[in-house]
């Protein structure tokens, strides 16, 4: 059964600590957070939020220059959450400009992978909007090849909205790497401009149902709805969990 959670990168501009942030977030029916840091609370204090409200802790976005410099502290504040995966929020445009390029990306993200699942971790890959030009040769797009020269060691993320910014069907990966993808990031954009590249959901051009019904098809674990750009996070985590509620119902 796919359960609705929240990026909590969008509601980075709150001015409280994490572990009040995670108590509303409860209270609106979200089941699950996925981290983008910790804030300056302590590792033990958020476990303790996560155990009061029952919330998930469904992964965490670590960038790459985190792993590289704090890998063992890292490491240690995610197993004291609990937390099982560990999400590459992005590799950067260079690694998807060619099939050798799409290689080297993929053959680095397989050796931290397997690191990390030596820790006991779950890795995933969370798409931007480059990975999706088009490649000569023998795949549609980069992310294709991506796809390709990796294994399931490397779970995808994929992030709907950002897929259809970058020019492409988002339902077409999602049926085609369904048994790659037990996560994905609930998002609305509208093409063009780099300051609609998230939107509320609703107000740009994603089909939320058409999306929704393949996540429930693909039996994926969880809808992450995230807005990185709202002006009003308190608003948005309001709508966001009436609107997804909705699309689950109709699903």
């Amino acid at each position: 059964m796919v359960r609705p959670a929240i990026q909590l990168y969008t509601l980075r501009d709150l001015e409280e600590p994490l572990t009040e942030t995670l108590h509303r977030i409860a209270d609106k029916g979200y089941e699950g957070v996925e981290f983008a840091g910790l804030s300056d609370e302590s590792p033990e204090a958020i476990a303790n939020a996560l155990d009061d409200t029952d919330l998930r802790p469904v992964g965490a976005h670590v960038g790459l220059d985190i792993l590289q410099t704090d890998y063992e502290e890292t490491v240690e504040s995610y197993q004291t959450l609990d937390c099982e995966r560990i999400i590459i929020p992005s590799y950067g445009e260079d690694g998807f400009t060619s099939e050798s390029a799409v290689s080297e990306a993929a053959s680095r993200l397989l050796t931290l992978s397997d690191s990390l699942i030596d820790e006991g971790f779950e890795v995933h890959y969370h798409n931007h909007t480059y990975e999706f030009t088009e490649l000569a040769g023998d795949f549609d797009t980069a992310y294709d090849a991506f796809a390709a020269q990796t294994d399931d060691r490397l779970g995808l993320e994929f992030d709907v909205g950002l897929a259809r910014h970058g020019d492409v069907d988002p339902t077409l990966y999602l049926d085609r790497y369904s048994d790659r993808i037990s996560l994905i990031h609930l998002t609305d954009t509208i093409p063009g401009k780099d300051n609609s590249l998230h939107v509320n959901l609703g107000e740009g051009v994603v089909d939320l149902n058409a999306c929704v019904r393949a996540a429930v098809s693909a039996d994926a674990e969880w809808l992450i709805y995230e807005n990185g750009l709202t002006t009003n996070p308190i608003a948005t985590l309001t709508s966001s969990m009436t609107r997804i509620q909705e699309l689950l119902n109709t699903a």
